[in-house]
């Protein structure tokens, strides 16, 4: 029977879910500290799970799905071109088909909605004050 995941996949996934975890809490870090109005309109849990809904399936895509799939497909004989081009095309197809996903299923779909929504209403109350206008609240 055939492996479902080679080995050298699933190592190198291994190997680089500290660095994904590293950037993923600099990420949020540093959006935490530059995004005081959303924080405190949303809280901070519901304002820490829409920010993670946006960015932690790119960061995983590019730093552990890219790196795991050009290791297991250099092992399985490709040359190093081959498996970068086709880890590119495997990283961008994980990307738009879990962005889809984490859109439209029932927890993430809420705490997205919320998020930019809040965003929404900062920058509609910021163009109101500066533009000298009352607000419709």
């Amino acid at each position: 029977m055939p492996e479902l995941l080679p080995s050298a996949f699933v190592e190198r996934a291994i190997e680089q879910l500290p660095w994904f975890a590293v950037v993923l809490l600099v990420a949020v870090a540093t959006t935490s500290v530059f995004s005081r109005e959303r924080r405190r309109r949303l809280g901070f849990a519901r304002f820490l799970l829409g920010y993670l809904s946006i960015a932690a399936v790119p960061l995983f895509g590019v730093i552990v799905v890219r790196a795991a799939l050009r290791e297991g497909l250099e092992s399985a004989g490709h040359g190093w071109w081959g498996a970068l081009w086709l880890s590119l095309f495997g990283m961008v197809g994980f990307i738009v088909v879990a962005q889809w996903l984490v859109r439209r299923m029932p927890p993430t779909r809420e705490w997205l909605r919320d998020y930019r929504q809040a965003g929404r209403d900062i920058w509609r109350d910021r163009l109101a004050r500066w533009l000298g206008v009352r607000s419709r609240d």
